[in-house]
């Protein structure tokens, strides 16, 4: 049956539910999908269907397909370590300024505890999106819109990541919470030390749980 969705913006919406699709899985990677199966599936134009590929597209949830269509990535080893490296490039440098003052953003405590909820629920996409809310919170925090516009770029990608390795059944939702809350600790502390190697071993993990899915 055909997907109902709500108002205000039809392609917000639209954009919404293929992201919650893909990033639960029921989409999975390598999937292509078209123009004319979006406007079946969730009743609606097909202007809408094309708005709503573009926007995933660009926000690397999707690449594009030929033909009106779009994929949904299946990541190499290298697309996973590239990715990770240039995350943690940005997200250094947006911790270690924040440890400077001290300041731990307050979205970031809000994706923590929600973190902590979804761990108690074990429910793996509220988690990773916590997850991600968590990091461009810190991102945000430092006020540098290039650094910002250098991280959404590779932001929708990392979501997805993140959500496939949670998928494999690899990862230990409390641990990565702790990970997390670990770096806001550091952070409050202002010991850059600790605030460099808590981010380290909560990026570090993610990705070498993914590289070893891939391997497996």
């Amino acid at each position: 049956m055909p997907g109902q969705l709500e108002t205000p913006s039809l392609t917000d919406s639209l954009s919404a539910a293929l992201r919650e699709r893909i990033l639960s899985g029921e989409v999975a990677s390598g999937t292509r999908i078209t123009e004319a199966w979006v406007t079946a599936e969730f009743a609606v134009a097909r202007p809408t269907a094309k708005a709503s590929l573009e926007r995933l597209t660009k926000d690397g949830i999707l690449r594009k397909g030929a033909r009106k269509s779009a994929i949904v990535p299946t990541f190499s080893a290298e697309d996973i370590r590239d990715i990770y490296y240039s995350r943690e490039s940005v997200e250094l440098r947006a911790v270690l300024t924040l440890t400077e003052t001290k300041t731990v953003p307050e979205e970031a405590r809000r994706a923590l505890r929600s973190m902590e909820r979804a761990t108690e629920d074990a429910d793996l996409v509220d988690h990773a999106e916590a997850d991600i809310t968590f990091h461009r919170a810190l991102v945000e925090a430092v006020r540098s819109p290039r650094l910002q516009r250098m991280h959404e770029t590779i932001m929708g990608e990392a979501q997805l990541c993140i959500a496939q390795v949670q998928r494999s059944k690899l990862t230990d939702l409390e641990m990565v919470t702790r990970e997390h809350s670990a770096i806001l600790v550091a952070v409050a502390s202002g010991d850059s030390i600790q605030a460099s190697l808590a981010l380290g071993a909560d990026l570090h993990g993610a990705r070498d749980r993914l590289l070893g899915d891939l391997e497996a």
